[in-house]
């Protein structure tokens, strides 16, 4: 018996591989375009319910929207200045940090080479692994890439008037183009994942600002070169689950250590650090945010490599409210619910199995 092939199947699933292999090449060719449009629509999320206030009490569209501006554009320029301060340092006192490693690289060079003797192994050079030029290299091109980031505030800006300007009509054209259940469907979608977007990333954006002022003054305290920077790298990073909060412990306990050279110093840092961490992330902030955004562990994984991979440390700082957004559109479709159910971290609702009846 011949079996008939499912070409309609095939085609659908073939359509489906070449769309998501278009779609990462449009992410990753329209990266200047994309993020700064994906930052301006989670700040429009955040100052949606203070637009809505402020009108709800007669202001005029106009002036919420300079509010607004005003607010977004004065931490834009903060964060600018801290960034562009602490590039310019950076600059200053690289050749003093290049010598430094170089020494740090020869003194590993001589306390391994006795044990690679006696175990006869084939002496390692380090600086062929780790040089100066190499860190140094790295180090500015990422803090160009964040410079670069912020240089486009402006089309964030503008980006985030025009959201807020077409949020109030928003719902009116829903019902219009949508007359049946749908529009009321797409609405309530809407509602579910504004608020939960919102919630994570006030809860979130509070707790990394707590972070990061914590370690600029420690950091401050110990006299650490760069302080003002490392703590706003701490709040950036800390918005990448699991593994921000061991890069913003390390960044400044290398620092120190080549600042230094001494370990006592850099232990203490060390530890200080790690217990502030731990305690205001692995304590404090999941008693007060819970598993707001139900996102999968392996899910989280992926969606950091993923986005780390397509933008950066940008799309590794936007991948969990990403990945919030693309659970929730796809439970919201009959077809891809079990997607959007497998991406969850809870276990799914258990159905009750009914035993066949006798014949």
């Amino acid at each position: 018996m011949v079996q008939h092939i499912p070409w309609a199947r095939v085609t659908g699933f073939a359509a489906a591989i070449i769309a998501l292999i278009a779609s990462g090449i449009v992410l990753k060719n329209l990266s200047g375009i994309l993020i700064p449009f994906v930052l301006a629509g989670f700040l429009s999320i955040l100052f949606k319910p203070l637009v809505q206030f402020l009108r709800a009490k007669g202001v005029p569209m106009a002036i919420c929207l300079i509010l607004v501006l005003i607010v977004s554009g004065s931490a834009l320029w903060i964060v600018y200045v801290i960034v562009a301060a602490g590039i310019e340092a950076f600059q200053e006192r690289s050749a003093f940090y290049s010598q430094q490693l170089q020494s740090v690289i020869a003194s590993m060079n001589e306390a391994v080479a006795p044990m690679l003797k006696r175990a006869r192994i084939k002496s390692i050079t380090w600086g062929d692994v780790v040089s100066a030029e190499r860190v140094t290299s790295f180090a500015t091109s990422q803090l160009t890439a964040i410079f670069s980031v912020l240089s486009d505030g402006l089309m964030v800006l503008l980006y985030l008037m025009f959201m807020l300007l077409g949020h109030e009509t928003f719902p009116a054209k829903v019902r219009y183009a949508f007359t049946d259940e749908r529009g009321t469907m797409l609405l309530a979608l809407f509602r579910t994942l504004n608020t939960k977007v919102r919630k994570y990333l006030i809860v979130k954006t509070a707790f990394n600002l707590l972070n990061g002022f914590i370690t600029w003054a420690i950091l401050a305290v110990f006299g650490v070169d760069f302080a003002p920077l490392i703590g706003l790298l701490a709040f950036v990073f800390h918005y990448i689950p699991n593994i921000g909060s061991v890069i913003s412990t390390l960044i400044p306990a290398l620092l120190f250590l080549l600042q230094t050279r001494d370990m006592a110093q850099v232990a203490i840092l060390t530890a200080v650090l790690t217990v502030v961490h731990n305690l205001i992330g692995n304590t404090i902030e999941p008693k007060v945010m819970g598993d707001r955004l139900d996102l999968s562990p392996v899910v989280v994984l992926f969606s950091l490599i993923f986005w780390g991979w397509m933008w950066g440390i940008v799309g590794m700082v936007l991948s969990i409210p990403i990945m919030a957004v693309a659970k929730a559109l796809l439970g919201s479709v009959e077809s891809t619910r079990p997607l959007a159910i497998l991406m969850g971290s809870g276990e799914p609702p258990t159905v009750e199995l009914q035993e066949p009846s006798a014949p």
